[in-house]
């Protein structure tokens, strides 16, 4: 006579570990979400380097003028006479990459918002393949839903929020999107929920 895997016997030890899988937040059977995560923060940190650098450069234009039609050459002169080294969210600037002297202020402009979708897809891709390594691939929905979301309401501030305001806010839900954030924070949901 065939038994149910989780017998009379048995029926404590398999509560036991649905108990403890339920307790854990994520599998350490399997780790491979410390690798994603990892990659994440690695990523997060070169690309906050790649905007403030780029954000700087557009900055100190925008302070001189005369900079946007000036050539490569006077740029460089410029920046290693007039721009001393600074320290801008933990990161040391001190001296803006020779790529940059290149390019007009709409030139500029348009790698800015082009690198703010490109990091966007790419910390997407990262947290879905989180969800996937952390077992949690049920939750890829609510991933997509948080992603559109906060696009939605970051579009609204930078549209109609006045003055500065409304892009600083645009920007911190941008910085949310940039970060481990939304499908960590699915993952701890479903886990607080389940502890309930």
């Amino acid at each position: 006579m065939g038994e149910n895997i989780c017998s009379h016997r048995t029926r404590n030890p398999c509560n036991r570990e649905m108990k403890n899988n339920r307790s854990s937040l994520l599998p350490w059977r399997r780790p491979w979400w410390l690798g994603v995560i990892a990659a994440m923060l690695v990523f997060g940190f070169y690309q906050e380097l790649v905007k403030i650098n780029l954000n700087d450069y557009i900055a100190t234009l925008q302070q001189y003028p005369e900079l946007a039609t000036a050539g490569p050459a006077e740029r460089a002169a410029f920046w290693a006479q007039e721009v001393p080294p600074r320290i801008i969210q933990y990161y040391e600037i001190h001296e803006p990459w020779t790529a940059f002297h290149e390019m007009s202020m709409q030139t500029l402009f348009a790698l800015k918002w082009a690198l703010a979708v490109l990091i966007v897809v790419i910390f997407f891709s990262m947290d879905a393949l989180f969800l996937r390594t952390a077992d949690t691939w049920a939750l890829r929905g609510g991933l997509v839903g948080v992603y559109l979301m906060t696009g939605l309401m970051m579009l609204l501030f930078a549209a109609f929020a006045p003055g500065d305001g409304g892009y600083a806010v645009a920007r911190e839900l941008l910085g949310f999107l940039q970060s481990p954030l939304p499908s960590f924070m699915l993952v701890f949901a479903r886990w607080a929920m389940g502890r309930a």
